[in-house]
């Protein structure tokens, strides 16, 4: 059974349309549009977390993007035991979809126990291209067992794609000429909002989940990138009392 079938009477195909357009809102940086990729795919599909990991110039993977730090461990744990969804979706270039990881237990060990410790179940990785190449993977976690329907296979390999468009457009329209230079760029962005994600936390007390949100909701709140509002929180001190 698939999550958020429809939202007040309207297909979420139909609801997908404005998320797509702020994908590719060209003043977005990569950081930003990756971001509200990964957020589209928990509201739009039976996915509980989502995430997106890059290729570098060396082609190695970086997580980019995630939507908690549940996510972010599931990615990471892939990265620093070279086993995974996302590392098998990058490197074959296919979709990957295991609803129940212990089923891949024996080659997944590591990444499997991550998922069971972390209460989830189910993952599913799908390619983000660049013309022949494979940059990336966009990676979706469950706490279910029940996988993913049609339509959510369809939504989330229209959000990879938004996401590679995202990248091609926003490489037209800014300083950052070449793929290389916006994964570097984002890198560096994503290690700025890790910092203030932690500074945050201990500022006001919270969880770092919390702690995220609560950037997010201010950069959404005041037309501001997670990179700008992050850099307020680490050289600016700013706690977002405000945001409350």
């Amino acid at each position: 059974m698939a999550k958020k079938e429809e939202h007040d009477g309207h297909d979420r195909f139909d609801d997908l349309t404005s998320a797509l357009d702020d994908v590719l809102d060209p003043s977005l940086d990569v950081l930003d549009a990756m971001d509200r990729v990964i957020d589209a795919c928990v509201r739009f599909t039976s996915a509980t977390e989502a995430g997106i990991v890059l290729a570098d110039a060396d082609s190695t993977l970086h997580v980019i993007a995630s939507t908690s730090e549940r996510s972010s461990d599931a990615e990471e744990a892939q990265l620093g035991t070279n086993e995974g969804s996302c590392l098998d979706c990058y490197r074959s270039g296919k979709t990957i979809d295991v609803p129940d990881v212990t089923t891949h237990a024996d080659v997944w060990p590591t990444f499997a126990q991550t998922m069971r410790d972390r209460g989830l179940t189910g993952t599913f990785a799908e390619p983000i291209r660049l013309r022949a190449a494979t940059i990336g993977s966009l990676c979706i976690f469950a706490d279910h067992d029940r996988g993913h329907d049609d339509r959510d296979v369809v939504l989330l390999q229209l959000l990879a794609d938004a996401a590679s468009a995202a990248l091609a457009r926003q490489r037209g329209a800014g300083p950052l000429r070449t793929l290389d230079e916006q994964v570097a760029d984002a890198i560096e962005a994503r290690v700025t909002v890790e910092q203030a994600k932690g500074a945050l936390a201990h500022r006001r007390g919270v969880r770092i989940d919390e702690a995220f949100q609560l950037i997010r909701r201010a950069g959404q709140g005041a037309g501001r990138g997670l990179r700008e509002v992050a850099e307020d929180i680490v050289r600016g001190g700013a706690d977002l009392t405000s945001v409350d």
